[in-house]
């Protein structure tokens, strides 16, 4: 399985605006989320490892109020993965965690920033069914688990997946909740063959937020 699946349809798909007051006052706005990582502990516990954690800038030209100003973004994403065999599949299948910190700004009290409007399916087709190594997305369940204090639905699919020419079927965890000011995403992705679900809900619950 392809190690930069979810990051790239991340990077690729990932396009947000914001506004403040000082949008109509016209200064140059520059809003910043928290960067949110997984702690220390719940990586040891579940096997995986940190691939990088880093910013993320966009810039927009955004109208509000008759006015018309560039907005430069700052979100986080952090990316943890676990390295495995699978008889018959492949070694070295990557299992991926992603966690995304985005700002949310809002102007006379709507939201400027899409992720407002997703829900779990959203995530998904947003972000990883519109990067060609994944197809046929199907619905399976739900479940909640505490997630920086809050109890948060945590949605999981399946797929297929195609990387080196081979067909895998993957499950896709996905989740998303605001916390001190940002939305907070998070979206796993591994082989069917394994399961990885009570990794998942160690590595959500061990997620860390100082918004």
């Amino acid at each position: 399985m392809n190690r930069k699946l979810i990051a790239g349809a991340l990077l690729a798909t990932l396009v947000l605006t914001s506004g403040c007051l000082g949008f109509i006052l016209g200064d140059t706005l520059e809003v910043s989320a928290t960067k949110a990582t997984v702690g220390d502990n719940a990586l040891s516990q579940t096997g995986y490892e940190k691939a990088k954690v880093e910013s993320l800038d966009a810039k927009r030209t955004f109208e509000a109020a008759g006015q018309s100003r560039e907005v430069k973004v700052t979100n986080w994403v952090a990316q943890y993965e676990k390295t495995v065999g699978i008889d018959g599949v492949a070694e070295g299948t990557a299992a991926t965690f992603v966690v995304v910190s985005s700002p949310d700004v809002k102007i006379a009290s709507k939201s400027f920033n899409p992720l407002s409007k997703f829900d779990n399916r959203d995530l998904v087709e947003k972000f990883v069914s519109g990067y060609g190594n994944i197809h046929d997305i199907r619905t399976v369940g739900s479940e909640n688990v505490t997630v920086l204090g809050t109890n948060t639905k945590v949605s999981e699919f399946t797929a297929t997946a195609r990387s080196h020419g081979v067909n895998v079927d993957v499950t896709i965890q996905a989740t998303k909740l605001k916390h001190d000011g940002d939305y907070i995403v998070v979206l796993a992705v591994y082989p069917k063959r394994l399961d990885e679900s009570d990794s998942v809900s160690s590595l959500l619950s061990g997620i860390q937020h100082d918004g």
